[in-house]
């Protein structure tokens, strides 16, 4: 539960990141959401792999035992 807040907050971050940046510096909008897409989608990969990691982790573990 409190990876899924964290990257729906991570998510939320960095939309509001990128939105100020781009009228700041006046970033056309189709410009802008392509950067929010693709950081959405890195903010997704990396809790991706850190689920990966704890599972593989975890799994190790187990067969230690």
């Amino acid at each position: 539960m409190a990876l899924a807040r964290t990257v729906v907050l991570g998510c939320i971050a960095a939309a509001l990141g990128i939105w100020w940046l781009g009228r700041a510096y006046e970033v056309d909008s189709e410009e802008m959401l392509g950067y929010l897409w693709s950081s959405i989608a890195f903010v997704a990969l990396m809790a991706i792999l850190g689920i990966a990691g704890a599972a593989a982790l975890r799994l190790v573990r187990r067969r230690r035992k």
